[in-house]
This record gives C-alpha cells, sequence and structure tokens, in this order.
C-alpha cells in the first residue's frame, strides 16, 4: 500500500473534474468544489487537471505515507504538517516512506486538495472518479475516506533527492480568491418574480452562510426576500452556482452535488469564475452579491481560464526543469 488513512477526517473524498454528459438522466456532475484549487494542486504535481485528487475538509484526516511521493496541497490553509513540520501550501514537497502528515488548524477556507504525481487510484463510473455519496459511486467505494483505508498510488521514477521550489504567487491567487467575500452573480429566469425591496435588498444587504451547508448546496440567512406575486413553478433545471430563494425568504446556493432540476425561483447564479472563492467560505462568513452582466461574467471566465493555463505550463515547465525530463 502507498498511503492509510490513521485518522479519519470529517468528508475526505476522491475528486475530479466533475461527471458531465449525464444530467439528463438525473446524474449531476458532482466533482471539486473549488475546481481551480483542484486542478492547480494537479499542476503542482506534475499532472494534468483530469487526475484525481483528495478533497479535504476539517477537522481533517491524518495520513501515513508508507513509500516516498511528490504531493501538493492547494485551497485551504489547516497548517499542513508532516511529522510536525510546517509544509507549504500551493508548492509541491516530497513526503518521505513513513510520514504522517496531519492538518493542525484552519487559517483560511474550508477544503484543501491533496494531489499526488500520477494521480490516486480511483473507482470511475460514467467516465469520472468523483466520489457519489447519493448513490455509493466512484472514488474510494462511493463514500468517504475512513480510518484504515488504504490507497496505493503509483511508484514514481523521479529522483528524490531535493525538494521542488516552484510555487503559486500570492499575485495570481488574489485574481480568483480575493475579495473573499463579495461574489459576483447574474440574474437569472425568476429575478423579476422578486419584487422591488428585494431586488434591492439581494444586491446591497450581506448573508450569513449557514451550518446547514454542504456539498449540495450552501445556505445563507439574512433579510427575508419576497416574490411580487405567490406562484407556483414547475421543476426546472439548474447548475452548480445557480441561486434559489426558499420558501422562508432565505436562498440557497447550489453547489457540485446539486440536484439537476429544482421548483423553487432561480433568482440568480454565481458566476463560474466566482465558484472557487465561494465554496471555500465557512459557516458564519458573510457574503455579498455584486451583480454583472452576462458579458462581464463571460469576460471573468475566460480570464480564469487564461490564468490556469498560464499556470499550468509554469508548473509543468519547472516540473520538467526540476527533474531534468525532456
Amino acid at each position: 500500500m502507498s498511503i492509510k488513512i490513521i485518522k479519519q477526517g470529517v468528508l475526505t473524498t476522491l475528486q475530479d473534474l466533475g461527471r458531465n454528459g449525464f444530467r439528463a438522466i438525473g446524474v449531476g456532475t458532482g466533482g471539486a468544489m473549488d475546481l481551480f484549487a483542484a486542478s492547480v494542486s494537479n499542476y503542482l504535481a506534475g499532472n494534468d487537471d483530469s487526475n484525481t485528487v483528495i478533497e479535504i475538509n476539517y477537522p481533517a484526516a491524518e495520513i501515513l505515507f508508507e513509500k516516498d511521493g511528490l504531493v501538493s496541497l492547494a485551497g485551504a490553509d489547516f497548517t499542513a504538517l508532516v511529522d510536525d513540520k510546517p509544509m507549504p501550501l500551493w508548492s509541491p514537497f516530497i513526503i518521505r516512506k513513513d510520514s504522517v502528515l496531519k492538518f493542525k488548524k484552519p487559517a483560511a477556507g474550508s477544503k484543501v486538495y491533496l494531489a499526488v504525481a500520477g494521480g490516486w487510484p480511483a473507482e470511475n463510473w460514467l467516465g469520472s472518479s468523483s466520489t457519489n455519496l447519493h448513490v455509493k459511486a466512484g472514488g474510494y467505494l462511493g463514500r468517504s475516506l475512513c480510518k484504515g483505508d488504504e490507497l496505493q498510488f503509483e511508484a514514481t521514477s523521479l529522483p528524490m533527492n531535493r525538494q521542488p521550489s516552484w510555487n503559486i504567487s500570492q499575485f495570481e491567487l488574489d485574481k480568483i480568491y480575493k475579495p473573499a467575500n463579495i461574489i459576483r452573480c447574474i440574474r437569472s429566469v425568476e429575478w423579476e418574480l422578486m419584487d422591488a425591496t428585494s431586488k434591492n435588498n439581494f444586491s446591497q444587504l450581506q448573508f450569513t452562510v449557514s451550518n446547514q451547508s454542504d456539498r449540495m448546496g450552501y445556505r445563507l440567512n439574512g433579510e427575508k426576500l419576497n416574490l411580487s406575486d405567490t406562484i407556483e413553478l414547475i421543476s426546472s433545471p439548474v447548475d452548480a452556482g445557480t441561486i434559489q430563494l426558499l420558501p422562508d425568504g432565505n436562498v440557497i446556493v447550489l453547489m457540485a452535488d446539486h440536484q439537476t432540476t429544482g421548483g423553487y425561483p432561480r433568482i440568480a447564479s454565481v458566476i463560474k469564475a466566482d465558484l472557487p472563492k465561494f465554496s471555500q467560505l465557512k459557516p458564519g462568513q458573510l457574503v455579498s452579491f455584486q451583480l454583472l452582466e452576462m458579458q462581464a461574467a463571460e469576460e471573468a471566465l475566460i480570464s480564469m481560464r487564461c490564468l490556469l493555463n498560464e499556470i499550468k505550463y509554469g508548473c509543468h515547465f519547472n516540473f520538467k526543469k526540476h527533474f531534468n525530463i525532456d
């Protein structure tokens, strides 16, 4: 074996970029909550973004490595330690045989992604290794990793004589994650069903992330929003980032494991470029919504994809240079 879970975390799952092409039969995309961090963690370890990563929440698992490996951590800062020595975030590092990776305390964010050179082995279901907790398929037996579980990653032929030195700069990260509590969104198909006061409050007031938030959706509490008239809607397609108005006047933002259709009014949608930082919010944090037009949302997505391409190129260039790969 290569790693063993010696202390179980609250939710530790194998994820990739998601499962596409099956929403018509009720199977959602799933995948990593923070697709930016998951992709970058793979790039840092010399992988493509399609490789499987481990999504870790806090309280986090403790992991015993039973052979050397090149790994990286990206996303939330949980104060990573290897044999009680601090380990970098957003930078690859070599972890030695019989070392233990653990996380001391959450400093920022809510999800960190652990990648290993070559990727983690995982069950493929409908073209994806992402864990679908609801149907118990994909990933590791379709469930969260538990104490005693073992994963066997491929042995590497990379020379492990010196630590890598490349990393992702704070300047690059700020483009995605700052300001953390301002989330950009576009109006959705049922926006006009809200009354004038609620429309104004949506973009002017702050909301609090509820502790009733999970991979299906983040519930937000705040000033109650209302429709102009009582109306009954039929179930309609929804997506990650869809903001629905609930019967109690609060809102929910659908996340990676969302259902494929919903019957609540779709008043807005978080833009794809801001889903990474929104996914890193924790219960109790405040959030404000900033309305954008569609063109600005598209430009933000293009900008994020360009940044990912630049990071991928830089990481792979440094990886090959460090390990003398032609």
